[in-house]
């Protein structure tokens, strides 16, 4: 089935499933993020430089949109004046939060990149198809997943939905928050691509491609294979 013909399908999405996201994921809101190890290259210190603001999703709420925010502490080394991020939950040269990321992810192995587009803005979560694409066919990895309602949701958006009341807006979050997503910023693809949403895609279109060879086969020939 064509994308164009599924994103008219109506997207039906339990109303508590829906709150439960929106909530997990606005518990995050101008939390600072402000751990730093030492300089990656010479080892040097890290001195606090500045505080950078970013955008990790954007919400559909009763009021309208909401761009949910996090603030990420940049330091310099000491050494060598590298610029230096604080340890945050955004996935190497991502837009968006990683676990939206990996709910986009999760979700396009099961459906098209329209498709899932269309449920996670029906969950209340603003995406659109390009980005949903982009992530898909990257060497980000295939999250751990749980059905809910039916639907396979990443365990870093259950782990956030999990301390709702645990996180607190405009706190400085610690490895806690970091741990749930699984320290996303510091992921590096395997060489073999292995685990990444890139092959699994590859996969899976092989897959398809597979077993439309097969139905077009005549019964005779199927019986004999």
């Amino acid at each position: 089935m064509s994308d164009s013909l599924v994103s008219r399908m109506p997207v039906k999405i339990p109303p508590m499933l829906a709150d439960t996201i929106v909530c997990g994921i606005a518990s995050l809101d101008k939390m600072l993020f402000a751990e730093a190890g030492p300089c990656m290259l010479c080892g040097g210190r890290a001195a606090p430089y500045d505080t950078k603001k970013k955008t990790y999703a954007t919400i559909h709420t009763a009021e309208g949109e909401k761009k949910i925010t996090v603030f990420v502490r940049r330091f310099r080394c000491s050494d060598c004046d590298t610029l230096i991020y604080a340890k945050e939950p955004f996935y190497p040269d991502t837009r968006l939060g990683s676990s939206v990321v990996d709910l986009a992810i999760a979700l396009s192995l099961m459906h098209s990149f329209t498709h899932t587009a269309d449920i996670i803005n029906a969950m209340g979560i603003e995406i659109d198809r390009g980005s949903v694409r982009k992530y898909a066919l990257s060497d980000l990895p295939v999250p751990k997943i749980n059905f809910f309602y039916g639907f396979p949701l990443p365990f870093s958006l259950f782990s956030f939905v999990g301390r709702q009341a645990v996180f607190k807006n405009g706190s400085t979050a610690g490895t806690e928050i970091l741990a749930a997503s699984g320290f996303p910023a510091a992921y590096r693809a395997p060489a073999d691509g292995a685990g990444t949403s890139r092959t699994r895609q590859k996969q899976r279109k092989e897959q398809k491609q597979k077993e439309k060879r097969e139905s077009q086969k005549p019964a005779d020939q199927r019986k004999k294979d």
